[in-house]
């Protein structure tokens, strides 16, 4: 479906009027995702390095309203520090595997400063990332759709000027969807969870070094709240009881450098 997605876009997108510009690039960014749950003193967490690519395309003018389309595919191994289930909830640590796909499509208002061009963007992306937590030998996936609405401003050049750009703003998950694979864990049932999306933000700066060759730093963000309880069964429950199963309130930061390629 993702993957119509993305092709069904990029398909269509150079067929729109006005001058547009295509990026593609890699990225290292160093990852965190830290758990807070309620009944574990500690805080589960994940840090480690993930590699991603990014495939841009942006309407190009001097002013005015225009488009552009955000794809980035991302991969990597991160150390987990997590706590058992169990009481007295024991530390133990092992590896987080992440596979992830995130699409956006933005419109952007374009105000002429001179040499520079203020934009104010809005976008609505997708994002998908599956996490197996590594466990006796095999894994543990738990799988996340997030739908999304951005806001932001840009200070940009023209792409054949050298110099210094930036971008910030914020970003709010419109729904979200976990599946933790629970009959996976021995559950009978596989309800789905649903983290409280919370705001969060975002913000990059580059140096364009020619018409060719763009390199950022940049910083992302996750903010979710505890989901709702969710009941599940498992076999040999006595009659009418049942377990409460929620995800705890995460916040997820991604630092990174990126170097971009522009045709």
């Amino acid at each position: 479906m993702i993957a119509r997605t993305l092709l069904t876009i990029a398909v269509l997108l150079p067929s729109l009027p006005l001058q547009a510009a295509w990026d593609i690039g890699g990225a290292l960014e160093e990852y965190r995702w830290v758990e807070y749950p309620a009944e574990i003193s500690g805080n589960p967490k994940e840090l480690g390095f993930r590699s991603a690519l990014f495939v841009n395309w942006t309407q190009e003018s001097e002013q005015g309203l225009l488009f552009a389309w955000r794809a980035k595919l991302y991969a990597g191994t991160v150390n987990y520090d997590t706590y058992l289930l169990a009481p007295p909830h024991e530390p133990v640590s092992t590896k987080t595997d992440y596979n992830g796909v995130a699409s956006e499509g933005q419109m952007f208002y374009r105000h002429n400063l001179g040499s520079y061009k203020l934009d104010q963007i809005g976008g609505l992306g997708l994002d998908f990332w599956r996490r197996g937590i590594r466990s006796n030998g095999g894994s543990q996936f738990e799988d996340y759709s997030i739908l999304y609405a951005r806001a932001g401003l840009r200070l940009s050049k023209s792409r054949v000027e050298a110099g210094l750009h930036g971008e910030l703003g914020i970003k709010f998950p419109v729904a979200t969807n976990e599946d933790a694979h629970l009959d996976s864990m021995g559950y009978t049932s596989n309800p789905a969870l649903s983290p409280k999306g919370e705001v969060s933000g975002y913000a990059e700066i580059g140096y364009r070094i020619n018409p060719r060759f763009d390199v950022l730093g940049y910083y992302d963000s996750w903010r979710f709240g505890r989901s709702a309880d969710v009941r599940a069964n498992k076999p040999g429950d006595a009659p009418g009881t049942y377990w409460l199963v929620y995800q705890p309130k995460s916040d997820m930061d991604a630092l990174g450098i990126k170097l971009l390629v522009s045709f």
